[in-house]
């Protein structure tokens, strides 16, 4: 009797609990809070755009001009320095043996010229000038003149040596803050090739030495797409909200523009690098204040646009 039954029963109980199963899973889940909303356009309409906060003076890369052993180094980062402070020395010994030969040869060629003075005063105090040749004359005329310029080119020799020691030490071009400092003592400073700046997406990883720049006000460089461009009109209003918390927010300032479009190289920062975008890049200024944003930071930014026009 029970044997009768049990399959039946179990079948219904399998019954019931498959539909509760389809039931429960039919439910509405909840969405999940955002943690971090994304920013919202303070205007009606705006040109959305990205944008790297740099120094207002540009980030200045800071370079040397020779391959030479690093000697000592004077700053570290987040130092403010003023306009010709020192950042850091190269070994100056190959120099300072320089200077001391060049020294050498300007005596040397002070001798010479004394010598050669000398022997031509005493064709000056001839009273009979007939009683030396013509040539004789004017041979010891001209070596005066050889012996005065070779002194110049000992001097001019000197001088070089000396303005290469002044250029090993590196000094700071303007006022502001160190960024970053990728040099050692001991380190060879490497002569780095010139680097187009219009790309600010570039990072001081590319073989800069010392990166600096004028930090007040900070500066942002605005990446406008080329299919929003002509919705851009020259000292529009544009607001900087920091990316993970869109209630850091402030306006900036119009600076200029650049009005030359320039492929955007924003994802690896390979000067190599080939896209199929292209931007027009705006300045704009802030006062950072004690807001908590940093050069190299990439904001969202809103610019103002008035599609009627």
């Amino acid at each position: 009797m029970i044997r009768k039954y049990l399959l039946p029963v179990l079948a219904v109980f399998g019954a019931i609990y498959g539909l509760y199963i389809v039931h429960w899973s039919q439910r509405e889940v909840p969405s999940a809070p955002v943690p971090f909303p994304p920013a919202q356009s303070p205007y009606v309409h705006a040109i959305a755009a990205a944008g790297i906060i740099e120094a207002s003076s540009q980030n200045i890369s800071i370079g040397t001009p020779f391959n030479e052993i690093i000697k000592k180094i004077y700053v570290v980062e987040g130092d403010v320095v003023k306009a010709n402070d020192v950042l850091f020395e190269l070994d100056l010994r190959i120099f300072e043996a320089q200077k001391q030969t060049a020294l050498e040869n300007v005596r040397l060629a002070e001798v010479n010229l004394q010598d050669k003075q000398k022997q031509y005063s005493f064709y000056q105090r001839l009273k009979d000038t007939k009683a030396v040749s013509e040539q004789a004359l004017q041979q010891a005329l001209y070596a005066c003149l050889e012996a005065e310029a070779n002194v110049r080119v000992a001097q001019a020799s000197l001088q070089e040596v000396e303005t290469n020691i002044d250029r090993s030490t590196i000094r700071a071009p303007v006022d502001g803050e160190i960024l970053q400092v990728n040099i050692h003592v001991g380190e060879i400073a490497p002569v780095i090739p010139f680097i187009s700046g219009q790309s600010t997406w570039l990072t001081a990883a590319n073989g800069t030495l010392i990166l600096m720049g004028a930090v007040v006000p900070l500066q942002v460089r605005v990446d406008i797409d080329e299919a929003d461009a002509w919705r851009f009109q020259t000292g529009s209003e544009a607001t900087g909200f920091v990316r993970g918390n869109r209630n850091i927010h402030f306006p900036m300032r119009f600076l200029r523009t650049e009005p030359y479009i320039i492929p955007k190289s924003s994802f690896t920062g390979e000067t190599v690098e080939r896209v199929d975008t292209r931007v027009l890049q705006v300045l704009y200024q802030f006062d950072r204040g004690s807001l908590p944003i940093y050069p190299g930071q990439i904001l969202d930014i809103f610019i103002k646009s008035d599609d009627s026009k």
